[in-house]
């Protein structure tokens, strides 16, 4: 049965940010690989995105003038999925190497607009465990990624139900969605309209930079909060990007290192990454005496009954990590406290009213957030809970997952924490103009971590 072909709408405020965030030399693309222990001919691959994958209706639509305020989802009339499925050779030297230095090839590269903005490389070979794998690309404007896993993870032979996929003839009408006045807290809808008045009228953003107080005064605490320490992931963004991942992290180990400290895997996880920053740090003979590195870390608002709505459904919150910190179970004590003060405020409202209004405003005010955003941190830190059993594709089974996502501004530093199939992998993706090599970063994250289970797990 042919698929029915999509009717256009605009492109939301929210993911037309991501649009204008958009840069040559900084793609806001997120990537990711998903390995195989068996082989995907290509052959496979195809027939896998054209049953499971092409009847999402985003997938089969392109962006009409996507850098005008009027940008449109449109109908791709000359869709073919052989633009967007890509055989590809592993570059030397191959392994596991070679795939990362794929995905540090192509994450570098921007997707084009003429089409539907993702593509899906297929590699082969690529070690003894990996047989086959895609390197996965979806521009942000598509979604962000905690709405885009449970899609992707619907292609699994586990979790494949065409039913449920939303435009086809077999899914049933989904309810209408709440207005956003409705979804979000009061603190967030004034957010929202506050953003609007300062990113578009300049004579009222100098008189809020000078309020700092509760309620949607909030705003103006965030505006004015200091920039974080000086490191070397302070400077000017470049168009080459690199990226590698650890090896796999046992869960059961993390949930010990919890139970041991009265920690939650997250904590334990930023924990790990606090101290891996400081070991970094150390090994280039930086000093870290005092040093704070603030990370921006997004959290999913989307509705939890409709897991398959495309868009920019989530919020950010800035975590002060404190790597100057000696002991380790201070700094995890400290992170924990941090984090839970965060939960308690009203930060996230407000951010998620920012990241919903610069959409709308003029090209200024979005710039100055951008801007805003990247002097109040150096890195994005993600965490995405996967699968807790192995899963298959076709009958091949699913050897690893992970994806990085981008970084807006001169933010030249990524951690993306995916957890699957009992293990966490963290994937390091870096600007070369702040290290040209990302592995002593996954190197150091990985001697953290081992440190960490030999005193508490």
């Amino acid at each position: 049965m042919p698929l029915p072909r999509p009717k256009p709408f605009s492109v939301s405020p929210a993911d037309g940010a991501w649009l204008r965030m958009e840069e040559p030399d900084n793609p806001m693309t997120i990537t990711g690989v998903i390995a195989f222990g068996s082989r995907m001919t290509h052959e496979d691959a195809k027939a896998l995105l054209m049953e499971r994958f092409v009847p999402f209706n985003r997938f089969r639509m392109r962006i009409e003038n996507p850098d005008s305020a009027r940008a449109k989802w449109v109908p791709d009339d000359t869709f073919d999925l052989d633009d967007h499925l890509v055989p590809i050779e592993l570059p030397a030297p191959g392994g596991h190497r070679g795939l990362e230095a794929l995905v540090s090839d192509l994450m570098s590269q921007p997707l084009s607009f003429e089409r539907s903005p993702w593509t899906f490389h297929l590699v082969q070979d690529v070690d003894d465990e990996i047989a086959s794998a895609f390197v996965i690309r979806l521009h942000h404007v598509i979604g962000d990624g905690l709405g885009l896993m449970p899609v992707l993870l619907s292609m699994c032979d586990e979790r494949f139900d065409p039913a449920k996929i939303p435009g086809t003839a077999l899914a049933p009408a989904k309810p209408p969605r709440k207005p956003l006045a409705k979804r979000v807290t009061r603190t967030a809808r004034g957010a929202v309209e506050e953003t609007v008045d300062l990113l578009t009228k300049p004579a009222h953003l100098w008189r809020r930079l000078k309020t700092v107080g509760g309620g949607v005064g909030s705003l103006g605490h965030l505006l004015t909060m200091p920039k974080d320490s000086e490191t070397v992931f302070k400077g000017e963004a470049s168009p080459r990007k690199r990226a590698a991942w650890t090896r796999a992290i046992p869960l059961p180990t993390i949930k010990a290192i919890g139970a041991a400290t009265g920690s939650k895997v997250n904590d334990v996880l930023m924990a790990t990454a606090t101290g891996a920053l400081r070991r970094y740090l150390i090994a280039r003979g930086d000093s870290v005496r005092g040093v704070e590195i603030r990370v921006a870390v997004p959290f999913n608002v989307r509705p939890a009954d409709r897991p398959y709505d495309m868009g920019n459904a989530f919020s950010l919150v800035f975590v002060t990590l404190p790597v100057g910190t000696i002991d380790p179970l201070e700094r995890l004590r400290l992170l924990k406290e941090r984090m839970n003060a965060l939960k308690d405020s009203q930060q996230p409202a407000v951010v998620y009213g920012i990241l919903q209004s610069i959409g709308k405003a003029p090209g200024w005010g979005h710039q100055f957030v951008v801007d805003m955003f990247a002097s109040k941190a150096s890195a994005v830190v993600t965490n995405v809970p996967g699968p807790t059993e192995e899963m298959h594709m076709l009958g091949a089974p699913v050897r690893e997952l992970m994806f990085w996502v981008p970084q807006a501004g001169d933010i030249g530093l990524g951690l993306s924490i995916l957890s699957y199939d009992d293990n966490v992998r963290v994937g390091v993706a870096v600007d070369e103009a702040y290290a040209s090599d990302p592995h002593p970063l996954v190197d150091a994250f990985e001697m953290e971590f081992a440190e960490l289970a030999a005193q508490y797990a």
